[in-house]
């Protein structure tokens, strides 16, 4: 199983786990014209697609995953939002597992300022997989896991930094509190469970002005004694267990 890279920013969210008899779509949030071609135009091989919250950067193009017939899951909000209806469209319940071809998914409560969740994924050639962005915290533990996709937005002393030099709007600080996963929580989500069959960490959804990507993985490594890396368009990773 290959996991690959779309797009990992406010500018666009998308990843797709592939072992070439089927794939899973997370986010829709870049155009479906690079998601067909990241497919190799193979669309039959698709089993579903996550949807984690409304916002654009993650579901900008939600209408045209379910139009080509791919069972897409997401919550109610989201459907509302989007004004999306349809036999494709699943309206989720958090903690219900779905089954989509071998992928078998949960879905749990993220804290964002919309209703969001993570999803703890599962797949007999991968394990468990945790997928968790735009939260600025979790409270639930995982067991087991053997690979990890997780939000590492900002830090604090970066974007204090980055307001000083003017590159981003103090406003902003109060909204990525109350939002998105912050350096130090991030350490400590990890923290919270237990590694030992994790054989990598991705950070993703790393802020362009408040991050300071290098140093994350550095440290992150260091802390967790894992292969480390920063999530970027056209990566691709060995997700086998």
């Amino acid at each position: 199983m290959e996991l690959k890279v779309l797009g990992s920013s406010s500018a666009g969210n998308s990843y797709i786990l592939d072992n070439g008899k089927e794939a899973l779509l997370i986010e829709a949030g870049i155009s479906f014209k690079n998601i067909k071609k990241a497919l190799d135009f193979n669309l039959r091989k698709v089993v579903g697609c996550l949807i984690t919250h409304q916002h654009n950067d993650h579901a900008k193009y939600i209408k045209t995953i379910v139009d080509s017939g791919i069972n897409t899951l997401a919550l109610p909000e989201v459907w509302a939002a989007k004004g999306v209806t349809g036999s494709r469209s699943v309206s989720i319940e958090v903690g219900k597992a779905y089954v989509l071809g071998n992928f078998k998914v949960i879905p749990f409560e993220a804290a964002h300022d919309v209703p969001c969740v993570g999803y703890l994924i599962n797949h007999p050639e991968t394990g468990s997989i945790l997928f968790l962005t735009d939260s600025y915290m979790c409270e639930y533990r995982f067991n087991n896991l053997k690979h990890i996709l997780i939000e590492c937005n900002y830090s604090d002393q970066q974007l204090m930094k980055a307001i000083q030099d003017g590159r981003t709007q103090p406003f902003q600080r109060e909204r990525l509190l109350t939002s998105h996963l912050e350096f130090h929580t991030c350490k400590e989500v990890l923290k919270a469970n237990d590694l030992t069959n994790v054989e990598e960490v991705v950070l993703i959804h790393l802020s362009e002005n408040n991050a300071d990507e290098q140093y994350f993985v550095n440290e992150i490594q260091k802390m967790t004694g894992k292969a480390v890396y920063a999530a970027h368009p056209g990566m691709i990773l060995d997700f086998n267990s």
